[in-house]
């Protein structure tokens, strides 16, 4: 982690007597070279446990804070049964693990960090710890070059609000994934509804 620079995933670690970690798995069920053999790379966000750090949790809540890993979950149980099915496609899982939890050596509000792109991110609330080990999982993930990347995590609570726990929101720009997604959803239970932001233009009336 440190050799990759990974500063988002170091950073959210910090805290803990418990050291991040970052794995890679691969499933490689389809030989030749085609564009079809090209990897699918499955990112998921493996926070073990998740007090909100400096910027605590309320304490009602926080026993579920065990399952902020559960992205990472879906990455290990998906490459698991693609092996078990013998499933004819590549896979890349790729899963950024920490404990993101208060101390003296945890990352504080107002802390800048810099991530494995080399883009920074100045920290203002240390409960949004999701988007720093992902940013660089995903920078990871793009650089093995593969057909596509899906991204697995528990970054708010606003989608529980704004879909109850039925269905996980799906955000992309690819129309035929998102159609292939939503239906293999309804057939396994496993649903997910797009959610789009709202285009805001400024301009003369």
């Amino acid at each position: 982690i440190k050799k990759r620079k990974m500063g988002g995933l170091l950073a959210v670690g910090m805290g803990s007597s418990n050291p991040p970690r970052f794995i890679v798995m691969r499933y490689n069920g389809l030989k030749g070279k085609t564009n079809k053999s090209k990897p699918i790379a499955v990112v998921g966000k493996g926070i073990t446990f998740d007090s909100g750090g400096i910027s605590i949790k309320p304490s009602g809540s926080m026993g579920e804070m065990k399952a902020d890993m559960s992205g990472a979950g879906v990455v290990v149980g998906l490459l698991l049964a693609a092996e078990r099915a013998k499933l004819p496609v590549n896979l890349i899982g790729i899963i950024a693990s920490a404990e993101n939890m208060p101390s003296g050596s945890s990352m504080r509000p107002g802390d800048v960090v810099i991530t494995s792109s080399g883009k920074s991110i100045e920290v203002d609330n240390t409960d949004a710890e999701g988007r720093m080990v992902l940013a660089d999982a995903l920078h990871y993930a793009s650089k093995e070059k593969p057909r596509m990347i899906i991204d697995l995590a528990t970054l708010t609570g606003a989608c529980i609000i704004a879909l109850g726990e039925i269905a996980a929101g799906m955000f992309t720009k690819d129309e035929i994934l998102k159609d292939e997604l939503y239906a293999s959803g309804l057939k396994t239970y496993d649903r997910v509804w797009p959610m789009r932001s709202e285009e805001r233009r400024v301009g003369k009336e």
